[in-house]
């Protein structure tokens, strides 16, 4: 309602105008006073004409450099104004109102410089131009955001406003030019240390988890071209008067599971949140080649389980997935909904927990599924600043008990590589 009456306020205004001037020169008479008239005659029907140009003539559309890529890259904006008729437009301020989502610096592995105050990374930047059309029926406003945040970002409203010359008389409205921007996760590097392989006489420690075993002999078989010479077996090949190369036992990797925690609990978590979903989303992706079945599972106000066991299709599930999620209000804790997904565990699972936040509650859980045979990770996401004498005091606990505990900071997180014992 309030528009509507603006304007109806604006048309009186201008009328009024044009008529005290009409009347000034009828009484006062003389050369001035008709030059005063027809001077501002043209300026006060182009203020009338104005206020009756109806903007929803106007037609706005937005395009975008792409719809599909990685946190912390540049997305290109070009945002196009269309007349139906070609109008006198003296000025036009184009403002794109882009969502809330959007209004943070991901600076790649800068950004956890500010793990401690992770909300000195949010920008208030407002992408808006003027432009003087005249009588021209399209304009473009191209412009950029750097830096772009994870997330599935909605594009939608643009805001124009224009005007006549005096400033009498303002027209703004609102078009909607809904473009989807889906921002992945960044891909980190990361060197997993210390994984348990296994084999069907036993155990072995590897320090990383492209080794290669061979020192476990199956069986023999008949050469084959491209077999090493190291592995002929020369005892037997003697014995039958041909090349006989080694067989060796191939190596077992336990299937995995990665849980990520979701849950929010302090306001400045969700810098550290958005490691744990990187560091999530490359653990998965270095692990695809080298276990058995590998799942992924968020606890949050809902449990999400993605079974990655289609190759790339589930990948690609995952990572849309990752690009997508929040943390979440949740009335039971993080720590009561990990010990019964721990509870049905298998023991011939690996299981990888990424958390920012520990506590008494989720030290007693992580122990109680370390004592079920289950082989157990932690990756615990906070800053050095803001862990407390506690916090520290559960994770050297844990250790000493048998979980296998990972702890980032700044100094890891900050890094271009960085290393993860799972």
């Amino acid at each position: 309602m309030l528009k509507p009456f603006s304007t109806i306020i604006r048309f009186i205004l201008v009328v009024l105008l044009l008529a005290a001037l009409f009347s000034y020169a009828m009484f006062q008479g003389g050369f001035v006073s008709w030059f005063l008239f027809f001077g501002f005659l043209p300026i006060l029907l182009y203020s009338f004409i104005i206020v009756i140009y109806p903007l929803s003539w106007l037609s706005v559309e937005r395009e975008v450099s792409k719809r599909y890529f990685q946190a912390g890259q540049t997305l290109n904006v070009k945002v196009t104004v269309k007349s139906k008729l070609p109008f006198p437009i003296l000025f036009m301020i184009i403002e794109d109102q882009l969502p809330k989502s959007i209004h943070y610096n991901d600076t790649r592995h800068h950004k956890y410089k500010f793990l401690k105050k992770p909300n000195s990374l949010f920008k208030e930047e407002t992408y808006k131009t003027i432009i003087f059309p005249r009588f021209r029926r399209k304009v473009v406003y191209d412009y950029s955001v750097t830096s772009v945040p994870r997330g599935l970002h909605d594009l939608d409203q643009v805001r124009i406003l224009t005007g006549d010359f005096l400033g009498l008389v303002k027209k703004e409205n609102i078009f909607s030019a809904p473009v989807k921007v889906l921002v992945e996760p960044r891909e980190v590097a990361l060197r997993l240390n210390n994984e348990i392989s296994y084999f069907e006489e036993g155990e072995q420690t590897a320090y990383s988890i492209k080794a290669n075993h061979t020192n476990l002999v199956s069986g023999v078989r008949d050469y084959a071209p491209g077999d090493r010479v190291s592995w002929l077996d020369w005892k037997t090949t003697a014995k039958k008067q041909k090349l006989v190369t080694k067989e060796f036992e191939q190596e077992k990797h336990k299937d995995l599971t990665v849980i990520l925690n979701r849950i929010y609990s302090e306001k400045e978590d969700w810098l550290a949140f958005e490691g744990s979903v990187e560091i999530a989303n490359s653990i998965v992706s270095e692990s695809i080649d080298d276990h058995g079945k590998v799942s992924f599972v968020a606890i949050g106000d809902k449990r999400h389980e993605i079974q990655l066991d289609r190759g790339k299709r589930d990948l690609d599930r995952l990572t849309r997935y990752l690009a997508e999620t929040k943390l979440v209000d949740e009335s039971r804790s993080f720590s009561s909904k990990l010990l019964k997904e721990g509870m049905l565990i298998s023991k011939d699972r690996n299981l990888v927990v990424i958390t920012h936040q520990i506590d008494s509650n989720l030290h007693r859980t992580m122990v109680q599924i370390n004592q079920h045979d289950a082989k157990i990770s932690l990756i615990c996401i906070k800053s050095k600043h803001r862990i407390t004498p506690k916090e520290r005091q559960a994770l050297e606990q844990l250790k000493q008990e048998g979980v296998i505990v990972t702890w980032l900071n700044e100094d890891q997180l900050t890094s271009r590589l960085i290393e993860v014992n799972t």
